[in-house]
């Protein structure tokens, strides 16, 4: 047990340290993360803070509901990519596995950290939830104590499902030769798929009868969410049957999952670090690139042979093209939905172009590989610095994939909201030109942002990916500069016309991009050339 506990602290430290770490300055490590825990405990609470306003007497205990349930959604999705790192292909494997511990001890200690970082995403829901609730009803101290001691175990069902479906995922994949993309492709369709059930849940507003749909939520928990449900009555009763009911049955969720992973950890662990082995090799004739062409290969490679590269950065784009199909399909319930605030005919069509056109930026803008596109060169930025090309091929290259990942799914999710809701020639050359110098936009600034904060200095991607300085500001960036966009279409609309407003944020950007690449051409090359 000692040996146990030794080596699950070495773990969790080991991430939290190496968390915190930013170029050779812990200390901004420790204040990216505080910056990075408190904006999202703030955008809880102010979720929770509208689903509380927005439900009527009576039934505002289904803010702790919703939260719980939305909680273990998100901590579904996230383990489904975060365990083929934490569970499966570990860095660390070879080192723990010469060491004098049993291999048990090594995958309990895995486990507790995977547990443990599950369960500090799941206070960041249910937290803010708590304390809303919990104000506005004057509730007493048993409240956040049953409360804060049943929400560590709730996300022990989502992550051990999670698991073993990305389990079974890399079960399938074998050690074959497109491994990675077959792991990588079967975790994008999953996730686009319950993207696309997310969308397709019915509103508030479809329904006839509120009350009766809000009963019905409580049956649909009760029924099959009902460790969720018994945790909230718990909470909200102070019923320490239904609050242990609910314990137990997610323990015994996560023990049944340690019991049937720990079978195959060791094997299945063993087989990753093993790499593809071609059998009768023949020498073949290769084909000669151009340097930014090989250089674009490599990036491209990059960004896809890394699922929390691609779904840390890019998951925007699946989202936009999830969201058009749904828009397509629900195009009655969007031509309702706009006629309720008097928006009807060609002024209907127009204004949801320009909706459309706003929410492509914005997704595009939360869409920034390039931001760390410099940094996940770590150790081998020396061989980044030699090779004999120009630094702005280099620069072009790293934008270009930015752009693509962008333009692709944009101009798709795009192309069928504009078949579908019969915008004119005009609009859609309009809304293709305004993605074109959109994505040359994100990779130019993700660059830019990138050269000031470099994290050159890690031991595993993930930590530039998720928590670096660089990822941090250009996602906060974008979101922040993504809505400002979508507030300015909404009210220059009482001045101008949509297709005007589009025009001219066009014009903006491509501005802006001229600015970047001089920005890169000069201060970025002279950066370039300083990193070591």
């Amino acid at each position: 047990m000692k040996k146990f506990l030794e080596l699950a602290k070495i773990q969790i430290s080991e991430f939290m340290n190496s968390s915190m770490r930013t170029g050779s300055k812990k200390i901004q490590g420790k204040i990216l993360l505080l910056v990075i825990f408190s904006s999202i405990l703030a955008a809880s609470g102010i979720y929770a803070s509208g689903i509380y306003l927005g439900l009527p007497d009576g039934y505002k205990d289904l803010t702790l509901y919703l939260m719980s349930a939305a909680s273990i959604l998100v901590i579904f999705v996230i383990s489904i990519s975060t365990a083929q790192g934490q569970l499966f292909q570990f860095k660390d494997f070879d080192r723990l596995m010469s060491w004098p511990i049993s291999r048990t001890q090594v995958f309990l200690a895995k486990i507790t950290s995977f547990v443990s970082l599950n369960m500090l995403y799941q206070t960041v829901f249910i937290i803010p939830a708590l304390i809303v609730y919990g104000i506005n009803e004057h509730m007493g101290i048993l409240f956040y104590i049953f409360g804060i001691v049943g929400s560590f175990f709730l996300s022990f069902i989502p992550l051990s499902f999670a698991s073993l479906i990305a389990l079974g995922i890399r079960r399938i994949a074998g050690n074959g030769r497109f491994k990675t993309l077959f792991v990588n492709l079967g975790t994008f369709v999953l996730m686009a798929g319950i993207l696309f059930l997310s969308f397709s849940v019915p509103s508030l507003e479809e329904t006839a009868i509120p009350m009766e749909f809000f009963n019905e939520i409580y049956k649909f928990l009760e029924l099959y969410l009902f460790p969720v449900f018994w945790y909230v009555k718990g909470t909200v009763d102070g019923n320490l049957v239904y609050l242990l009911g609910s314990i137990l049955v997610c323990t015994a969720i996560l023990v049944l999952f340690i019991f049937f992973f720990s079978k195959t950890f060791i094997s299945i662990n063993s087989r990753v670090q093993e790499g593809y082995k071609v059998k009768n090799f023949k020498l073949g004739r290769t084909n000669s690139n151009s340097a930014l062409s090989a250089l674009f290969k490599k990036e491209l490679m990059k960004v896809f042979a890394n699922s929390m590269y691609f779904f840390n950065l890019a998951i925007g784009q699946v989202m936009l093209i999830v969201g058009g199909v749904v828009l397509v399909i629900n195009k009655s319930q969007v031509d309702t939905m706009l006629a309720q605030f008097g928006i009807t005919g060609l002024e209907l069509k127009s204004t949801f172009f320009g909706l459309i056109c706003s929410a492509i930026c914005l997704f595009a803008l939360m869409t920034p590989t390039s931001s760390v596109s410099i940094s996940l060169e770590g150790k081998q930025w020396w061989i980044t610095k030699t090779i004999p090309v120009k630094t702005e091929i280099i620069f072009i290259s790293k934008a270009l994939v930015n752009a693509v990942i962008i333009w692709i799914p944009s101009a798709i999710g795009f192309i069928l909201v504009s078949i579908g809701f019969s915008f004119s020639i005009i609009e859609i050359l309009l809304g293709l030109l305004l993605i074109f110098f959109m994505g040359i936009f994100v990779g130019f600034l993700g660059l830019s942002i990138n050269m000031n904060f470099p994290k050159l200095e890690f031991d595993r991607e993930i930590l530039v990916i998720k928590q670096s300085m660089s990822s941090f500001i250009s996602i906060m960036g974008g979101i922040v500069l993504g809505a400002l966009i979508i507030f300015l279409y909404i009210n220059l609309t009482e001045f101008m016309s949509s297709s005007l407003i589009i025009t001219i944020f066009t014009l903006g950007i491509i501005l802006l991009d001229i600015g970047l690449w001089l920005y890169l051409k000069s201060v970025g090359i002279r950066k370039f050339k300083e990193l070591y």
